[in-house]
């Protein structure tokens, strides 16, 4: 599945949780979003942890318009494309970082 102009999704799935940054805990600065769905190349249902970080771009995608959003636009149930970048780290669930994640509708 394409998620926006020719760039291939890393995976396209569901939100089913949300985790907020604490702006008083240095050890949680990051929010991120946990995503079951299909990984590219994998044909088998997974649940991944995808951090939001500085240089992650939300959109929302309205038709063939798209529309700049945050992750505060990130609800629990919204459909997703995210494209990944950096390593995975090898946990449960795995964890990685967005590049973009496209909010795609229902």
């Amino acid at each position: 599945m394409f998620a926006t102009g020719g760039e291939k999704a890393d995976m396209n799935g569901k939100i089913i949780g949300i985790c907020h940054a604490d702006p008083q805990d240095e050890n949680n600065t990051q929010d991120s979003i946990l995503v079951e769905g299909l990984i590219s190349g994998n044909s088998q249902t997974h649940n991944l942890s995808v951090k939001i970080n500085k240089e992650t771009v939300v959109v929302k995608k309205n038709g063939n318009q798209r529309e700049n959003a945050s992750s505060t636009d990130l609800k629990t149930g919204d459909n997703v494309a995210v494209m990944f970048t950096g390593p995975f780290v090898d946990s449960y669930p795995p964890q990685t970082t967005a590049k973009e994640i496209i909010i795609t509708p229902s």
